[in-house]
């Protein structure tokens, strides 16, 4: 089965889109909770430049144990930073603190929108004083996403596995070799509720169960060089893999990212240490360090990375109307309802809502 794709171009109104920035950057972007071995806390830095309008978020916090609420802890949050982006143009802006979360500072200065082949550099002092700076990222061009689709993905069925949905784009690398790409993609997606599925097929003693739709993220370590590809199609690329937890409809957005050679090489590490150990919450070999330093000792870094990257974007929805509805119940009702939640690593059930997302392929035009 392939879908066929819908795409989502436009400006976006401000508060909305702040409020799905909020969501987005801590759904799509894992939380960067690098185990370290020092037992001092360190500065964690999580920002982009985009070649789209501003906001743009910059999330600052002390190493350790994070999750994927919005709310950051108290202990880890870093409140009362002043932190300062500018270009190589000599523009700069103040960027300003999340009343609400105070790990999140907010760039909204339009002077600073991302454009290609500019630098950008981030400058963060801390509440003790103590300054860091990122290495000037200069912001390299994407090309567009060409095709977006989905295959419809049947698990073996002796294993206790979903079906799913495998999301694919296409896209043209340039002729020029050194392009860098990574990809980020997430789909609200229907997520049934308590001991039986809405229809109540699953168990007729029961009541109907509830319904409502939550985001689930891909992972965001999907990058690849143009060292192989170099000038050519890209097809195929696999961006999300998107597990059929309930059957409804699926809403899909994918984010194609160019990357610097060395915001490429700190996630290929980032991707290599996760690999040792399976997830970023179990103890790592090193910590992974990225493109923030001490100013007063270049030799002390901060973990995570500040990028500058262009962005082609495109949405679609995914319809399972064709997929028998008492077949996938009686497959999967005892994997779904002996256990209330069944754990599906990237599934934010605590961001669930009562109503899919809507305008979701207008939304801003």
């Amino acid at each position: 089965m392939r879908i066929l794709l819908f795409m989502l171009t436009g400006p976006r109104q401000r508060f909305l889109l702040e409020s799905l920035l909020l969501v987005l950057l801590w759904g799509c972007v894992d939380p960067v909770d690098l185990p370290i071995r020092q037992t001092e806390r360190r500065l964690v830095v999580e920002g982009l430049v985009t070649d789209e309008a501003p906001p743009y978020i910059i999330k600052l916090t002390y190493s350790g144990n994070l999750n994927r609420s919005l709310l950051i802890p108290d202990e880890l949050a870093i409140n009362g930073a002043v932190a300062t982006l500018e270009d190589n143009l000599g523009n700069q802006a103040t960027l300003e603190q999340d009343p609400l979360n105070p790990a999140f500072y907010w760039m909204r200065d339009a002077r600073l929108q991302g454009v290609i082949g500019r630098a950008y550099t981030l400058r963060v002092q801390l509440p003790d004083g103590s300054r860091y700076v990122s290495r000037p990222e200069v912001l390299a061009p994407v090309p567009p996403i060409e095709e977006l689709y989905a295959e419809y993905h049947e698990s073996d069925p002796n294993l206790l596995a979903f079906n799913s949905f495998l999301v694919r784009i296409d896209t043209r690398d340039p002729p020029e070799a050194g392009n860098f790409y990574r990809w980020q993609a997430m789909s609200y997606m229907p997520v049934w509720g308590g001991s039986n599925d809405p229809q109540g097929f699953y168990n007729r003693s029961l009541s109907a169960g509830q319904g409502a739709y939550a985001p689930f993220y891909g992972p965001l370590t999907n990058v690849i060089s143009d060292q192989l590809i170099n000038g050519n199609r890209l097809v195929g690329q696999l961006v999300l893999n998107a597990p059929l937890v309930a059957l409804g409809t699926q809403y899909v957005e994918v984010r194609q990212y160019s990357l610097s050679r060395a915001a490429y090489q700190y996630w290929v590490l980032y991707q290599e240490q996760l690999s040792r150990t399976g997830t970023i919450f179990d103890p790592q070999p090193a910590s992974i360090e990225g493109n923030v330093r001490a100013e007063a000792d270049t030799n002390k870094l901060a973990l995570g990375y500040f990028g500058a990257s262009a962005v082609s974007r495109r949405r679609m929805i995914i319809e399972t109307d064709t997929i028998n509805y008492a077949r996938f119940v009686s497959r999967f009702g005892p994997l779904l309802f002996s256990n209330a939640n069944p754990e599906v690593p990237g599934l934010a059930r605590e961001q669930a809502q009562a109503a899919p997302p809507t305008k979701w392929l207008t939304y801003g035009q």
